[in-house]
């Protein structure tokens, strides 16, 4: 089968890694797989995660307005049998080219966006949750729910772990919470370092909080630690497998999350988890496997979540062991396969 992505974003955050991994898993099957991409800084790190899939960058000196009919040309060379789209720009763009190219367009639903996403012939829901506000804009396609799969991580070896908590000055007692995301409102990583300074006042407590990621948001989140040196801002980071391991507990404060890609990830590591209240993470970690294992806060709510932090602390990693089966890429690809094979039926 040949399949088309198509992500026209300036980001490389969950959406990104999402299509980038569903092509690089798609080309490993044998499916031969182009992405449609915006040039940018992030094209080499597309390069990388697409895998023996092809990433097409769109030439920088192209305007946005012929970006349509640029995708055009690419469907018309390449004959996908598939346009799969991802992000509000490559619904508008590449989801009106798939049509006027009489090609099946799956998108997939990170945000709804009626107006750019009610004319694609199916829309795979990332959670449960979404369905009924994409059924109560009246769409006609097919709507399937396919959870997020666990990301490929390669484990960090001890001596890398060692050196970063040994980085942050964190002993074998010292408590390290951490969290990975963009540095954004909606990721809510000023409400975690208000709560974690409400939660331990003392500023000779043992305890950490290192905050992996960038964003627009690193003057602000700086400016709020202030001179607390037990918060770290790491930055982006290529690889965070090892920081996963150095933590003892697991935070994500996001306002608004979708699924929560980064959960998963962190569950894979045995962490700990405390988790807003948030859309996705209310949906799979209600599951008889994370019941029990996960301690609540309630979303945007300083004090809800410091008085969560305290509640995880123990001396040592205590290593959870979770369920990870319904989130394995084989079940996601199977699913999505079965969609692309539904559209094509019906073609014919």
């Amino acid at each position: 089968m040949r399949i088309l992505h198509a992500c026209l974003t300036t980001d490389f955050s969950g959406p990104e890694m999402y299509c980038a991994s569903l092509a690089r898993a798609q080309a490993q099957q044998g499916e031969e797989v182009r992405v449609v991409v915006r040039t940018n800084a992030y094209v080499p790190r597309w390069r990388q995660e697409t895998g023996k899939a092809i990433t097409l960058a769109l030439p920088t000196w192209l305007p946005q307005w012929a970006e349509t009919f640029a995708i055009r040309h690419l469907i018309k060379g390449f004959e996908p049998d598939v346009v799969h789209t991802h992000s509000a720009l490559a619904d508008k763009k590449a989801g009106k080219a798939a049509r006027a190219s009489k090609k099946p367009w799956v998108t997939t639903v990170h945000h709804w966006n009626a107006e750019n996403m009610k004319h694609a012939h199916a829309a795979i829901c990332i959670a449960g949750w979404q369905r009924k506000e994409i059924l109560t804009d009246g769409y006609k396609g097919i709507l399937r729910t396919v959870w997020n799969w666990l990301p490929v991580q390669k484990p960090a070896p001890n001596e890398e772990i060692e050196a970063l908590r040994a980085s942050w000055h964190a002993s074998s007692k010292t408590v390290v919470f951490g969290s990975v995301g963009r540095l954004h409102g909606q990721k809510g990583m000023d409400i975690l370092i208000k709560a974690f300074q409400m939660a331990y006042p003392d500023p000779e407590a043992d305890v950490r909080l290192v905050i992996v990621g960038e964003g627009a948001d690193r003057q602000k989140l700086e400016a709020l630690k202030g001179p607390d040196r037990r918060i770290i801002l790491a930055g982006y980071v290529p690889s965070t497998a090892g920081y996963y391991e150095a933590f003892d507990a697991y935070i994500n404060a996001s306002r608004y999350e979708p699924f929560g890609l980064t959960i998963l990830e962190a569950m894979s590591h045995g962490c700990q988890l405390i988790c807003t209240r948030t859309e996705g993470p209310s949906e799979f970690l209600a599951e008889p496997s994370s019941k029990g294992q996960v301690i609540w806060a309630e979303r945007g709510n300083v004090e809800s979540l410091a008085a969560a932090l305290p509640m995880a602390q123990v001396q040592g990693r205590e290593h959870i062991t979770y369920n990870l089966q319904p989130f394995s890429i084989s079940r996601a690809l199977r699913e999505i396969s079965d969609i692309y094979e539904e559209l094509l039926k019906d073609k014919k």
